[in-house]
């Protein structure tokens, strides 16, 4: 279960002036630490904000946020984090679809004033994250 959200950065660069056609988002898990019951999940949380044509895009400037995630877990979620962290540097599909949700809406909301603040619009993805395991075959 997440417990909270501690945002440690935040950075926003409006670097062209031009219109904005198109956001991109990543979140990225940078790294995962566990004490007894908890998991604290260190993550940035990227939004590119686009310009230019469809077949020619340019970036027109980001907004990035980082910060922590920190969740209580029974011992098998966290035996189980511990052991796709070391071994794929990715959290289980459970847990990882509750932090990328809880990201976006967080993000999306805090990063609502600071992107105004340079003239972009909120940084909301409209929809819920839903993750399946990849086959692995590259194909």
């Amino acid at each position: 279960m997440i417990t909270g959200n501690r945002i440690t950065r935040v950075e926003a660069s409006r670097d062209v002036d031009d219109m904005i056609t198109n956001m991109r988002f990543n979140i990225n898990f940078d790294d995962v630490k566990t004490t007894g019951e908890n998991v604290d999940v260190d993550y940035t949380f990227t939004a590119i904000y686009e310009g230019g044509s469809q077949d020619k895009p340019k970036t027109v400037g980001q907004l990035k946020i980082a910060g922590t995630i920190m969740s209580k877990e029974s011992k098998k979620m966290i035996d189980d984090v511990v052991k796709m962290w070391k071994d794929k540097k990715t959290l289980p599909i459970p847990f990882a679809e509750d932090v990328i949700n809880l990201l976006n809406f967080e993000c999306g909301s805090r990063g609502t004033l600071v992107a105004y603040s340079i003239g972009f619009v909120a940084p909301l993805p409209l929809s819920r994250a839903k993750l399946q395991e990849g086959s692995g075959s590259g194909a």
